[in-house]
């Protein structure tokens, strides 16, 4: 046995399973996705009262749906476009968001938008409040005259996106 090398496996091995890229490992399946946009007004309403996003698949999907690049880009052209309803003259068939909230907040939405169309790290929780702001036609840009609740969500849209 002397002079005799005895071979082991290398432990650190060159060669070995491929790994899935970093970004797929936690990603949810198409069928969840879809069934997250399907439900969407739900988990919207479910993330902007602060549920957390890893308490089920669904809600991680959502989530990863409203900070996705597009979503954030489509948030910032609604949020512009209702800055600037104030100024169009009012349609039939159509709820119109109350003019002096809208006018009252002109600048805070506008901001909003900017920070949506900035890269960076965003939470969902934010984006869903805003997401909310544009299409519940009873919440405060639709109902309140003033524009104090429209504010409140606002502040509370910025908030929640910064963590």
């Amino acid at each position: 046995m002397v002079g005799q090398t005895v071979q082991t496996a290398n432990p650190y091995p060159l060669r070995g399973p491929r790994l899935a890229p970093a970004g797929t490992v936690f990603a949810p399946s198409a069928v969840t996705r879809l069934a997250a946009r399907s439900r969407r007004l739900e988990l919207d309403r479910a993330l902007a009262e602060g549920a957390d996003p890893s308490a089920s698949p669904l809600l991680a999907a959502r989530a990863a749906q409203l900070v996705g690049r597009a979503n954030r880009y489509r948030v910032a052209a609604g949020l512009e476009h209702l800055a600037l309803t104030a100024e169009a003259p009012p349609r039939m068939f159509r709820t119109a968001p109350r003019r002096g909230a809208v006018e009252a907040n002109r600048a805070e939405l506008m901001e909003l938008a900017s920070t949506l169309r900035q890269g960076g790290l965003l939470y969902a929780r934010g984006i869903a409040i805003l997401e909310l702001v544009l299409i519940d036609g009873s919440g405060p840009a639709y109902r309140d005259p003033r524009g104090e609740g429209l504010a409140r969500q606002l502040r509370l849209a910025g908030a929640g996106m910064g963590g």
